[in-house]
Order: structure tokens, then sequence, then C-alpha cells
């Protein structure tokens, strides 16, 4: 079988299961099994695959093909134009995220030396990325689980920032306290526990501990907002990320603590909720 075959057969495995980009994710896929980069697989089409290459392919299209995310089979994800490397141990960065990093870019200075601390960190998709943009800056990461921080340092590691972020296992930000924060960050689980079982087949396979917001999905702000507030320095900020019909809500928790002034709630790409902002 060549490379051309290959792809061809997949995409329209991938095409029958439904998946929105047949063609882009077979070529995605099989760039992974033959070790070839997306160029250096297109101009090789007509190279015949190697039995071993054929079968690790073939068992990631059919995983693919029921739903298993892409990201896990290949073991990364892009994410503020860096690589993560991303396992079943965390959510898989999304685009959506990239509004948190792009806010808190924005309001700070890139030579300025800023600490600053995320939490529920995951892969460190967006502590990383603040310490790739934010090269004169000290950050911390926590995270409950362990297996979780191990993805993040790894990233961390692979990136060149280990130096610069601390990353500790515990709740939230529990573990931070008695320190002191130009900017506190979070992606926490916000979907209601009643919508788990309706998202999307891919999205099952993600951990579902960083998914579950509770009863109306809110939970983690009742927890992180006055956690957040004795932490922030005076005139610091709070940037969390939120569902895309959550903004007033989390905007009336962050007000009902009586700690935070200039509540902000930014939109998506789409136009929907997805960040709110709160300045000590």
């Amino acid at each position: 079988m060549t490379l051309q075959q290959a792809l061809r057969t997949a995409a329209r495995r991938f095409a029958t299961a439904g998946l929105d980009q047949p063609r882009l994710e077979a070529e995605v896929l099989l760039a992974w099994a033959s070790g070839y980069s997306r160029p250096q697989l297109l101009a090789r089409l007509e190279e015949e695959l190697a039995a071993a290459t054929v079968l690790r392919f073939w068992q990631a299209v059919e995983r693919r093909a029921g739903g298993y995310p892409l990201q896990y089979l290949t073991g990364k994800q892009e994410f503020m134009s860096l690589e993560f490397t991303v396992n079943p141990a965390v959510l898989i960065p999304r685009q959506d995220t990239e509004i948190v990093v792009t806010a808190v870019l924005q309001r700070l200075q890139d030579s300025g030396n800023y600490s600053i601390a995320d939490c529920g960190t995951g892969s460190g998709a967006i502590v990383l990325s603040l310490a790739h943009y934010l090269p004169c800056s000290f950050f911390y990461a926590t995270d409950i689980s362990a297996a979780a921080l191990a993805v993040a340092r790894q990233n961390a590691s692979r990136l060149g920032l280990a130096e610069r972020v601390v990353f500790i296992q515990g709740d939230y930000l529990a573990p931070l306290k008695g320190l002191k924060f130009d900017v506190i960050t979070a992606n926490p689980p916000y979907i209601a526990a009643e919508d788990l079982d309706r998202l999307p087949v891919e999205v099952q396979f993600e951990p579902r501990q960083a998914l579950n917001g509770g009863p109306d999905g809110l939970n983690a702000y009742r927890r992180i907002l006055p956690q957040a507030a004795p932490l922030l320095k005076k005139g610091g900020f709070l940037a969390l990320e939120i569902g895309y019909n959550q903004g007033e809500a989390v905007r009336e928790l962050a007000a009902a603590t009586g700690a935070y002034r200039d509540l902000a709630v930014l939109s998506d790409y789409g136009g929907r909720d997805r960040c709110l902002l709160a300045y000590r």
C-alpha cells in the first residue's frame, strides 16, 4: 500500500464516520504513523508503507473513527503557536482558551517582571504560553492531578520554560496561600453535571474531573473567586475562562465577594461569553 492509497482509504473511513475534515485528519494521522511531517508526507505519496506502519496507522484510524481524539493519538496539540504534549490525563487545549491568554498579554508589558499563578493548569497551556511571551516573569501552576502535573512539567521542559514555572499539586489556589500575584488565571471545570453525557463523543474521552462544574457548572468559580482575592496584589487581576452562557452568573459571583472591581466579560471568536476579568 502506498501513502496515497492509505490516505484515500482513511479519508473515506473518516467521512463515513462523520468527521468534519476527513482528508486533513488522515494526513495528520499518517504523518504521525510514518514519522514524516505533513509536507514530507505529501511529497512521498507514491512511496510504499512498511507493514509495521500500516498496522500502526490502521489501528489509529479505527480508534479515531470511533471518536477517540486525534490529539490523544498523536500526543500533541498546537496552542498559541506552541506545541503541547497531551494525553488522556489532561484536557486538549482549544482555541477558545487563547482568549484568556490574549487578554492577559494585552494588559501586561512584554518586558514586565510579573508574578502570575494558574490554577487547575492541566497540560500547562495557559501558564506556559504566558511564560513564553512574558520572558521576564515568574509563574506558579497548580493542579490536583499528579498525572496532569507530569504532563505540564514535560511541556515546560520541552519549551525551555521549566526554570520559571513552579508546579505544585493541590486544590486550585489553596497551595499558594500567603503569596501575592499580579495575575491569576484558570480554565476550571464549567460544564453542568447533567450536560456531561450530552457532550460530543470525543470530549467524553477527556478527564471528567476537568469538565464537571457541578449541578449548575459554577462550583469552581464559587471556590476560586474567594481564594484568589487575598492572593492578588492591589490592581492585579483575575482572568477566568467561562462557559459560553455563564458571563452574567460568574460576574454576579465575583461581585458578591466584594473583593473585585472593573468586572468585564470578554467574548470568544464566535461572540459567546468566554472570559471574566476581575481587578482587585
